[in-house]
């Protein structure tokens, strides 16, 4: 396809078929499962004690809440470290790096955790192992695996993301109600960041042996002028652009769905808290199943092309639209049916935009595109929540956030369909 950027010469490919890919590559994956299990564990923790750490910290419950936008803002801006530093030191140092953020402030919270201001900074450490672990999954598949495994090998993790949430909001309370101590229940909950930690060390160690061979150039300027390419191409742009839908769609649809289920009606749908916590499992079982069959898409029928698979996760988050009709929820199988549906799409959006930064970028750019698609975009996460607030403030039931949140997919579905000059070296 022709372009209007510069030309820039990238350097010489190695040929996919000399490249020899060990099966110790699974292994490795496990890594990057591990991390993003540990930095969502410590994220979602937090939720269901917020109520007892408002009250041992003799701070407003909303005070507490803040330390969940803590969290999303580092982990934001994270992003914009971790990516050139993917690049520059390799896939190890990142995620290396992510799992000490989830295991030693996390664990130091026992000692530290008595002052807002404290706690506050182990929140901003926690949320940069959110950067350091997504900006280094996709050069780590990009390294690791043969281009017809790479959207099962970014599905994979991708399914780690909401399995980690459930598993620390399900941990939090159970541990915390045998502690009686939200600092000790937090520290605990470190396990999973040590875990990552010494998995992490000795895997990359014993991985030295075999890395798979590719050509990697010490030529600065060849880099620097295919990032430049990249930053002037309309195609890195309209990316961040649906990375920033992506994130919209996700963080408003599983923080406002839990209340929309449990709201007494007319606002919510007056399930209770209950019946709330299992339907938002349901949700999560799709987004856990979603990314690995979109993967499976991605390899074996659309050819490692991303964008396909992409507009599809698009189209079944609209589906999530459906949960307003009263023919849906007054029917059990079908709201469990549509639930499932959006959720599966919803958990397949954050591996496929990957797999098209994989697809578009040099290989010595793609861990900084990385984080600057996802860094930009988690930003879609806040605004998504702030505007979803506004408009149940205003209109007094979730009807209106609901439809915004797949008014978001539709913008994804538009932009899928936007066919801009690909970036030179693609």
């Amino acid at each position: 396809m022709s372009t209007d950027i510069d030309t820039v010469k990238a350097p010489p490919a190695t040929p996919v078929d000399a490249i020899h890919y060990p099966k110790f590559r699974w292994a490795v994956l496990a890594t990057s499962c591990l991390t993003v299990i540990a930095f969502q564990v410590s994220a979602m923790s937090y939720g269901p004690l917020l109520g007892e750490i408002a009250k041992n910290l003799g701070v407003s419950l909303a005070q507490a809440v803040n330390l969940m936008t803590v969290f999303m803002l580092f982990a934001a801006l994270s992003f914009f470290i971790a990516g050139p530093m993917c690049d520059r030191y390799g896939v190890a140092t990142v995620l290396a790096t992510s799992a000490f953020l989830s295991s030693v402030p996390t664990a130091a919270t026992i000692w530290l955790g008595h002052s807002y201001a404290i706690v506050a900074v182990i929140r901003a450490l926690q949320g940069c192992a959110v950067g350091f672990a997504l900006a280094g999954m996709a050069p780590l598949v990009l390294r690791w695996f043969p281009p017809q495994q790479r959207g099962l090998a970014l599905g994979i993790p991708g399914a780690m993301n909401p399995l980690g949430a459930i598993i620390g909001v399900l941990a939090a309370p159970a541990i915390f109600r045998s502690s009686g101590n939200w600092q000790l229940t937090v520290t605990l909950l470190s396990g999973f960041g040590w875990l990552a930690l010494v998995y992490s060390l000795v895997v990359f160690k014993m991985a030295k042996s075999c890395a798979p061979k590719v050509n990697i150039t010490s030529d600065k300027s060849t880099i620097a002028a295919a990032f430049r390419a990249a930053m002037r191409s309309p195609f890195t742009w309209v990316g961040v652009l649906a990375t920033f839908a992506v994130n919209w769609i996700m963080q408003s649809a599983f923080s406002l769905s839990p209340s929309y289920f449990a709201e007494p009606k007319p606002v919510g749908l007056g399930l209770g808290p209950l019946a709330a916590g299992q339907l938002m499992g349901v949700v999560q079982i799709g987004a856990i199943v979603g990314p690995i069959v979109g993967g499976l898409l991605l390899d074996k029928v659309f050819g490692g092309k991303a964008r396909g698979v992409l507009a599809i996760a698009f189209l079944l988050s609209l589906s999530y639209c459906t949960i307003q009709f009263g023919s849906v929820y007054n029917s059990r199988p079908l709201f469990i049916f549509f639930l499932v549906f959006s959720g599966a799409g919803i958990g397949m959006l954050f591996p496929l935009i990957m797999s098209q930064i994989n697809e578009l970028y040099d290989h010595h750019i793609v861990g900084r595109m990385n984080g600057m698609w996802l860094g930009f975009g988690a930003f879609g996460g806040s605004v998504g929540l702030f505007v979803n607030s506004i408009a149940l403030k205003h209109t007094g039931t979730y009807i209106m956030p609901i439809n915004i949140i797949s008014a978001a997919a539709v913008v994804g579905l538009l932009l899928c369909a936007i066919r801009p000059p690909k970036p030179q070296g693609s």
